[in-house]
Order: C-alpha cells, then structure tokens, then sequence
C-alpha cells in the first residue's frame, strides 16, 4: 500500500479532529436534552444522569454494535460518561443551572434538534469509514441520531416521538445524512458537507414544528381523521407536552 503523503496525514488527522469535535458536541447536547426533561419529571440525580446516559450514548452503542466497533465509543472515551455526571450534579444541585435548565424546556425542540443534527452526521460518518453502501451510511446516521431519544422517552413515560404521526423527525434526519453523504460523493470537502448536511437537518426539523409542515397522512389515517376517530395533527401543543417530546 503506498504511503501518504504528509498532506494526506494533515488532512485524515483534520478528519479525525473534526469528528471527535462533533461526537463531543452531540454528546453534551443530547445530554442536556435529557437533562432537561428529567427536570421536567423531577427526577433525582439518579434518575437525571440515567436519562441523560441513554439519550447521549443510545444512538451511538447501537450504531457500533450493528457495525461490530469495539469498545464501544463511549468505553473507548470514557471520560464522556465523567462530563455527563459532572453536568448532571451541577443542573441537580445548583439552583441557578436548573432555573436555567426550566427556562430551556420552552426551547427544548431547539437543543434537541441541534443534537440530532450532531449525530447524525458522526453516525453517517463512522458508517463510511467501515465502508458502509452510500444507502447504509445513510441509515446509520438516523439510528445513530434517533435511538437516544427514543430511549429517553421510553424511560420518561412518553410515547416517542419517531413513532407519532406528526412533526418531521427520522425524515428530517435522513434528509440531512442523504445531502451530507451525497456532498461527499461528489467530493465536496468534509467540512462544507457537514455544515450543509446539519442546517439541514436542523432546519427541517425545526420548520416541522414551528410551522406544523408535516409528511402527507397515510390514507388510513385520512380516513379515521375525517370519521373524527384519531386526533389531528396537533400544531400547537402545549409547553409541557412538547418538551417531551425527542
């Protein structure tokens, strides 16, 4: 095999870099979304770092087992589980981060749409460098982003939102993962991909919510809406209702 050259290592080692950025930042954020809802439910410390763990690394721990990566990336960097507690014990035991923190479950969708933007370009990512089909990768990167809101929902006692007719999740975030796996394609530089591929998703997924653009009903829903036996769309729902929702 032939050696790279030294430019090539700048750029692999700039690569890597901007990975690690990413998968960090998304790892915070989703834990702050967690955060914030276990507040919501007033949880404990237990309770919030719980919640907190699962929506930060469910996506992620699902996206290695299926790929076979091993350790884990969050045993591999462990010090992200020493982050989340951190933040978990100044949000539980701190009034002023916690005032803070009920101020931002009115803006939950807007943290939760910044993380899900976040993993799903690492999740696509990862997914190519295990030379996944351009389709997979794309794929990867909505596991990778929706798992760990699923779960978090689950142990909230919510219904999750991936699985509610209504505002666009696993839509929004295939769309962002597809522009940002096809910019690559076409050998757009990574940084330039990646920037348009998370306005993407971040955009689509805030638009859904804030102007109620939703995907067409399936004709067995059309059909129930009209017979008034299954609600709407609900395009205004109520604050508490909606923090929880991933």
């Amino acid at each position: 095999m032939r050696a790279m050259t030294p430019a090539q290592d700048v750029i692999n080692l700039g690569a890597t870099a901007g990975l690690r950025a990413v998968e960090i930042s998304a790892v915070i954020v989703s834990a702050l979304s967690g955060i914030i809802v276990a507040s919501r439910k007033r949880m404990d410390l237990v309770g919030t770092y719980a919640l907190a763990v699962v929506t930060a690394f469910g996506g992620g721990t699902v996206r290695d087992v299926l790929l076979d990566r091993r350790p884990l990336f969050w045993v591999t960097y462990w010090q992200y589980l020493v982050v989340v507690l951190a933040l978990c014990i100044v949000f539980v035991y701190s009034r002023r981060p916690y005032e803070w923190a009920s101020r931002w479950q009115r803006r939950f969708d807007v943290v939760d749409a910044i993380g899900l933007g976040l993993f799903a370009l690492s999740g696509s990512h990862i997914a190519l460098q295990h030379g996944m089909p351009l389709f997979v990768a794309i794929i990867y990167g909505v596991i990778t982003a929706s798992v760990g809101g699923v779960l978090r929902d689950v142990l909230s006692s919510e219904i999750p939102m991936l699985f509610r007719v209504g505002a666009l999740y696993a839509t929004a975030v295939f769309a962002g993962c597809a522009v940002y796996v096809g910019l690559l394609a076409l050998r757009v530089p990574l940084l330039v991909a990646g920037s348009v591929g998370f306005i993407v998703t971040v955009a689509l997924r805030l638009t859904s919510i804030w102007r109620g653009i939703v995907l067409p009903a399936p004709h067995w829903l059309r059909t129930l809406q009209r017979t008034g036996e299954f609600p709407t769309e609900d395009r205004g729902p109520r604050t508490e209702d909606r923090t929880a929702k991933s």
